[in-house]
């Protein structure tokens, strides 16, 4: 077996167990029966449900940190770079993002389809709801898409920048940053700029698709960041 072959094997046993069968078989799955069975068994007066929290908030960005840090010295001591590590966890971790939000989807389908033919009194809240009021697959799947990009990529463009710079320079980072931001804000320099995006009247589907890009910007700007990276973070070096 050949390390690159080894590598992409690696992470994807590793994306299936988490993403595949601890997310979607032990979490989504029991979750959405249990909203069919509460919706079918009780007046919940248009309750709206919900099946993609874990992921949204935990699960996605979890393993876009996680994913790579538990698998990076293993990878390495078996034989294979850091390049075929960052490329196959690229390949892997969107694809099964991408994967696991279809699935979501399907699942939010069936319980907004027997919402919709009074079988159930559940509904589903989602994000697509600033797209439409009514559930639409392709849009609403096309918005989990991105919310999954931007919270895998953007989950994992945090770390590199902790994993390289150290917690205590991110930090002292961000700060400035922010800090920068209040000065610049409250002086009004930003006032035109945000004169100009509120112009553009950007609405829910370009805004997403936007953030989704950026998400794959930040996943994509990760590449020479780690390419050449130490096993271990800055701060256990110091």
């Amino acid at each position: 077996m050949s390390s690159t072959h080894g590598t992409f094997r690696l992470i994807y046993e590793d994306a299936s167990w988490f993403l595949g069968k601890l997310l979607l078989l032990y979490i989504t799955l029991p979750l959405t029966a249990a909203w069919i069975i509460i919706g079918t068994s009780f007046d919940m007066d248009k309750t709206l449900s919900s099946i993609s929290s874990p992921a949204y908030f935990f699960f996605i960005p979890f393993y876009g940190v996680m994913g790579f840090k538990s698998l990076l010295p293993i990878a390495v001591s078996l034989g294979g770079t850091r390049t075929q590590m960052l490329k196959s966890f690229y390949v892997i971790g969107v694809s099964s993002v991408f994967v696991y939000m279809l699935v979501l989807n399907l699942l939010q389908c069936l319980l907004w389809t027997l919402y919709d033919r009074g079988v159930s009194s559940v509904s589903i809240t989602h994000a697509g709801m600033f797209h439409s009021s009514e559930y639409q697959f392709l849009p609403y799947l096309w918005i989990d898409l991105m919310v999954g990009l931007i919270l895998f990529g953007g989950a994992f463009f945090i770390y590199c920048i902790t994993y390289r710079a150290g917690m205590t320079r991110t930090l002292i980072g961000i700060m400035i940053i922010a800090i920068a931001a209040m000065f610049l804000y409250y002086s009004g320099v930003l006032e035109a700029p945000i004169a100009w995006l509120s112009t553009l009247n950007i609405n829910a589907m370009t805004g997403f698709t936007i953030a989704g890009i950026a998400g794959l910007a930040a996943l994509l700007t990760t590449y020479p960041m780690m390419r050449n990276a130490s096993l271990q973070p800055k701060q256990q070096r110091e």
